[in-house]
């Protein structure tokens, strides 16, 4: 097959080493090179090759047969939370109000169909509190920041991402179904804001609204709380608060170049 000028300037090698970085998460914080090779699809000398060299340059530290991420990994995120000014434009809008709210509220983007944290706001002794932070990603389909994201996507690109993505049962009430998920998330589009319940968590309530204008790369505020004795009284103060913050968000022009 003949390569375009643009397929030339590509360093595949490169690319195999970035998707090694990407197989570490949460629940698998360290893995042999024999997982490591399984979950980036490369044969065990090439994910060999890629994960030593993050351990020579720091990025990978080893112990046995285990790799594992270093703090060196957090420089690259550092680098551009620093040139998006979060910590100046970003963090304190968000912190403003979610002690407002009493809620922890959080800034998402879409990545590779899943839902990337890009700043998270919390409270002490907040109702909801899932550990996330800057870089975790959460599921897409069934919580409200996943919704509102896919609500921002073109029609097309909404129907051949719920194609293709897992689809599965966190909780009873969990859509399963495509057809009637994607319904959710055109009703997200028409309303403006997205209305998950105990799809993710039972008995917890996820509220998200856009931050970004229509036509650009989707970006979403959301926050969660406990169903309570009046939870439509309680999502609809909680989704005013998170729109004004998304407007304040707009405002200040912080989310424009991402």
């Amino acid at each position: 097959m003949t390569k375009t000028p643009q397929d030339r300037n590509i360093s595949s090698s490169f690319a195999k080493g970035l998707s090694v970085l990407a197989v570490f998460d949460a629940e698998t914080p360290s893995l042999t090179l024999a997982e490591i090779a399984r979950r980036t699809g490369q044969d065990r000398a090439t994910a060999r090759r890629g994960a030593l060299t993050l351990v020579q340059a720091g990025y990978l530290r080893q112990d046995g047969r285990m790799l594992s991420l270093t703090p060196r990994v957090l420089a690259l995120a550092g680098g551009f939370l620093q040139a998006n000014q979060f910590g100046r434009r970003v963090q304190p809008v968000l912190n403003q109000h979610a002690r407002a709210l009493d809620v922890g509220i959080t800034l998402c983007i879409l990545d590779q169909d899943r839902v990337l944290v890009l700043a998270q706001s919390t409270v002490d002794q907040g109702p909801v509190t899932h550990g996330f932070t800057a870089g975790s990603h959460i599921p897409l389909v069934h919580t409200s920041l996943g919704r509102m994201l896919l609500a921002g996507l073109p029609l097309e690109e909404l129907e051949s991402t719920l194609a293709r993505v897992p689809i599965p049962r966190h909780t009873e009430l969990s859509l399963t179904d495509p057809m009637e998920i994607g319904e959710q998330i055109n009703l997200a589009r028409s309303q403006g804001w997205s209305l998950t319940d105990s799809e993710f968590e039972p008995g917890i309530l996820g509220l998200a609204v856009p931050v970004s204008a229509p036509g650009r790369t989707p970006i979403v505020v959301g926050a969660s709380l406990p169903r309570g004795q009046s939870p439509q009284k309680d999502s609809e103060s909680l989704l005013r608060g998170l729109q004004v913050c998304a407007g304040d968000l707009r405002q200040s022009r912080a989310v424009e170049s991402l």
